[in-house]
């Protein structure tokens, strides 16, 4: 008997979260998309959801191997719908309080691409274009016809015209100056006109850019999550920015729906393996820029993090009255949006677009294997109800019997504020339980963190972006519950903090794996030790093996980014003083291979001023870029790669490296 308990209790924990407010909800495993779940307990309560223009096999496979059943299009009988299409606002103000939709009212003021651009164009009066300076240069037809007409002069490059609310790279062109007549009459269309970024990071000398997965699960408050997983989408065709080439969309387009048609498209076979092919997961490819370009990718995440956040604020003022009038119960909608980065030269990530109902289309397995865990961790953390939508109250005998009092967290750390009213209260429990069931998916607002870098961007009062226009009838209704979050969740009365560490998740591949090295008979298998690092270089090189051009290349980059990274520290802080001499050597040498000459009448006179210090950080990014963009060809010297210091150590003693550590090793080798 204590065996069968123990039995049933395991497989509750595995398929019902047992929720604060006493209503449970379903979690889900990606093994459903190979094989039915007999075992799921909750399946004789008749789960069913429904589709609208959806064609995805993904979707129903997964819901249908948990036991949901699908319902036509007329039933409302469901515990889930999912549309591909902005859902009507009669439907969703119908709706239980146990149902989930997929859709917010006027989610296309984020995914249409006109209105995307007014709403972030509007935040950017309000707060400072420096601020909001993601998105390129963007132009609204025909109705800035004129205004294009003049300014496209001061840019003699290429611009890219989108129609207003397609996707999938359809209506896409490339046009130059001079126009001709065909492209004049397109730009008098309902269409945008858009600064063509003609400095992208290339990966191998391709273009390539970032399917992100962004989950808003409220706008009041307002709550953002981001998937730990992404995809990175390659164009088939080598970047070369010609005017000749302006017309090959399979050079200067990612989107997979253009690309499969390539005859160079190789798809990816091997969910083990997530950087082979056109196509591969977002921590493989921040795993990749890190190792071999050496670039810092927690702050470019960061960055990209900033995009999401601001771009969500953005919308909210134009959706908060529409979701206020129209959504009848706080959990009822959902938004999965897909968010497409472009990250150039600079290392400046830019907002291409914001896409409604990101495809959830297989290509790969390693598409179904992101896919179908993000989409299992999406129903899990949204906490769908376990209760049969035909015969719903609140005297259902599943929910009562599961019925607990409330949070005891929540309790222990709501003790100093007593005036909490029911509504409150039951919205900070299901902010806590939805964190608690968020998984793969990692909550970026609100945090302890991005709670006080944005509230200067919204009303104190009213909780949407500073400088809207509220209706009057919604400024009688509303109630900002940011301030609430902010005040009960994160303040220093609170024990606990909901925020998680974010950076090393986006890169589980470069944290989670041991590394094996093998050369000859000499094997490294490492964690990360430097120490043991670098002894292992060392050894390689007291033993007669060699430094490659291209290792060298490494070398002084990372070097420089100390450097100028301590030159940085070194303006604000009055005490420090960088290392003058070996630096400034170094700097001279590295500047004569790069042909970019420094005048300079000494290494005394550089460190005089802040303003020559300045100087020094600006040449020193101009060297790093360039010298760090050379093409891996460039350097290959390597006839015989068994007397060289094997490349995969030289990377994994790169990435963890100090200062000193480098420093040492170009002393030793005399680079």
């Amino acid at each position: 008997m204590v065996e069968v308990n123990k039995t049933e209790d395991e497989e509750f924990k595995k398929y019902i979260f047992k929720s604060s407010t006493g209503i449970d909800t379903c979690i889900f495993h990606a093994a459903a998309l190979e094989r039915y779940l007999y075992e799921v307990p909750w399946k004789t309560v008749n789960l069913s959801y429904k589709l609208l223009n959806v064609d995805s096999r993904l979707l129903s496979t997964l819901l249908e191997n948990h036991g949901f059943r699908e319902v036509s299009s007329n039933s409302n009988d469901f515990n889930l719908m999912w549309s591909n299409n902005l859902v009507k606002t009669e439907i969703i103000s119908s709706l239980k309080s146990f149902q989930r939709v997929n859709h917010f009212p006027r989610s296309c003021e984020l995914t249409r691409k006109d209105k995307l651009y007014k709403n972030i164009e509007k935040m950017s009066h309000q707060n400072g274009i420096k601020n909001f300076s993601f998105i390129p240069e963007t132009y609204i037809m025909p109705k800035d016809y004129n205004n294009f007409i003049i300014n496209q002069y001061k840019h003699r490059g290429l611009w890219i015209v989108k129609p207003f609310d397609l996707s999938r790279g359809r209506g896409i062109t490339i046009i130059d100056y001079p126009f001709n007549e065909v492209q004049r009459q397109c730009l008098k269309e309902n269409v945008v006109v858009l600064k063509y970024v003609d400095n992208p990071l290339l990966v191998n000398g391709y273009k390539w850019d970032l399917r992100l997965y962004v989950l808003v699960t409220s706008f009041n408050p307002l709550i953002i999550y981001l998937y730990e997983e992404g995809l990175a989408r390659f164009a088939t065709v080598k970047y070369d920015y010609e005017r000749k080439n302006v017309n090959n969309k399979q050079m200067h387009l990612c989107n997979y729906s253009i690309n499969k048609h390539s005859p160079n498209y190789i798809k990816n076979s091997d969910p083990k393996k997530e950087n082979v092919g056109h196509k591969w997961s977002m921590s493989a490819l921040l795993n990749y820029l890190r190792k071999n370009y050496l670039i810092d990718t927690k702050t470019l995440m960061s960055e990209i993090e900033d995009i999401v956040i601001k771009t969500i604020i953005s919308g909210a003022a134009q959706m908060l009255p529409a979701i206020n009038c129209f959504v009848p119960h706080s959990q009822n909608c959902f938004e999965l949006y897909g968010f497409d980065i472009l990250v150039d030269d600079k290392l400046k990530p830019w907002l291409i677009e914001v896409n409604l109902s990101p495809s959830l289309g297989i290509d790969s397995t390693l598409d179904s294997k992101i896919k179908s865990s993000m989409l299992c961790d999406l129903f899990t953390l949204i906490g769908i109800p376990i209760i049969d939508p035909t015969i719903f109250d609140h005297s259902n005998k599943f929910v009562t019997s599961m019925r607990r009092p409330k949070s005891s967290i929540l309790k222990k750390n709501l003790s100093h504020n007593n005036n909490l009213k029911y509504d409150e209260k039951r919205l900070l429990l299901h902010t806590i339980d939805q964190n608690r069931r968020s998984r793969g998916f990692i909550r970026i607002y609100p945090t302890k963190v991005t709670c006080k870098k944005y509230t200067p961007y919204l009303d104190n009062i009213y909780g949407v972006p500073r400088g809207s226009t509220l209706p009057p009838f919604y400024v009688k209704l509303m109630k900002n519950y940011n301030c609430l979050l902010s005040l009960t969740l994160f303040s220093e009365h609170t024990s606990f903090d909901l925020s998680v560490d974010r950076q090393d998740r986006y890169e589980r591949s470069l944290r989670d794996c041991n590394y094996h090295i093998d050369n000859k008979n000499n094997n490294v298998n490492n964690e990360c030790d430097v120490i043991e690092l670098k002894n292992a270089v060392f050894t390689y090189l007291k033993n007669g093996f060699l430094i490659s051009k291209n290792q060298i290349r490494q070398i002084f980059v990372r070097y420089l980014i100390y450097i100028s990274e301590n030159l940085k520290r070194f303006t604000m802080e009055k005490d420090s003083q960088p290392s003058t001499e070996f630096t400034w050597l170094l700097f001279l040498k590295i500047s004569k291979k790069l042909n970019v000459p420094l005048k300079t009448k000494s290494s005394n006179y550089i460190w005089s001023k802040n303003q020559n210090v300045l100087e020094v950080i600006r040449l020193m990014e101009i060297l790093i870029l360039k010298y760090n963009n050379y093409k891996p060809e460039m350097f290959n010297d390597i006839k015989n790669p068994q007397d060289y210091v094997p490349q995969k150590l030289m990377n994994l003693f790169l990435s963890y490296a100090k200062k000193e550590d480098i420093e040492d090793l170009i002393e030793f080798h005399h680079v």
